[in-house]
């Protein structure tokens, strides 16, 4: 199988009252001590996190490593899995886990470009997932994607505001309305909020945004503002 750069996305719930982000206390020194053990794994080229701006209770961390196999055998994602493998991650994920409120939730994007940094570098990074029947065929897909790339040029060519994107389908398929679906996600980075929602209301956004719910099941999207990495 050939070989191919990946994202981790990892949705991780953490109540807002949950002090993660200062490191004098036990949350926050768990917290920094799990960042680093996965910035020094073998493949990692990148961590980002932030908790969702429309939601405090939810954390999104990001990491992006350098060649991962095709899909669809789990078992051959390398540098991910792998660090799965070692004496080091048992008690990673112990840690991490005393500082959650529930089951998180990981897969893998081949992000287009990658890495996708700046889209996530960005002062505020909009992600967008749209979420498929597992039964999707690839012209099916194909024909989505068509539709997609339009909303894509549109933005681009007219989209005061927005720094980058990067987008690309999950190697997994994910969890979404009780059920096991294919999933697209968009990263796309805009120097505010602001700037975004001014797109979002623009005539041209609503003449092509609809494409993206084309044949899906639904739609998630919230924003984020990742820390250095």
């Amino acid at each position: 199988m050939a070989l191919r750069e990946a994202t981790e996305i990892t949705l991780l719930p953490v109540a807002a009252t949950t002090p993660i982000e200062d490191t004098s206390t036990r949350e926050g020194e768990i917290w920094a001590s799990s960042e680093e053990d996965v910035a020094s794994a073998n493949g990692c080229q990148a961590v980002y996190w932030s908790r969702w701006v429309e939601n405090q209770n939810m954390v999104q961390l990001i990491i992006s490593a350098e060649l991962i196999h095709e899909p669809p055998d789990w078992d051959s994602i390398e540098h991910h899995t792998r660090y799965t493998q070692t004496p080091n991650f048992g008690p990673y994920l112990e840690r991490l886990s005393s500082v959650l409120n529930g089951p998180m939730v990981m897969y893998h994007v081949h992000f287009t470009p990658h890495p996708p940094t700046n889209a996530l570098a960005a002062p505020v990074t909009e992600l967008c997932t749209v979420y498929f029947p597992a039964a999707i065929t690839p012209t099916e897909k194909d024909r989505w994607y068509h539709g997609f790339t339009h909303f894509l040029s549109q933005l681009i060519q007219n989209a005061e505001g927005m720094v980058a994107e990067a987008h690309g389908w999950a190697v997994e398929e994910v969890a979404y309305g009780g059920q096991q679906c294919v999933a697209f996600v968009g990263a796309i980075g805009w120097e505010s909020l602001e700037k975004n929602k001014t797109y979002g209301e623009s005539q041209g956004c609503k003449d092509t945004i609809g494409a993206l719910a084309d044949g899906s099941l639904g739609m998630e999207m919230h924003h984020v503002v990742f820390a250095d990495p």
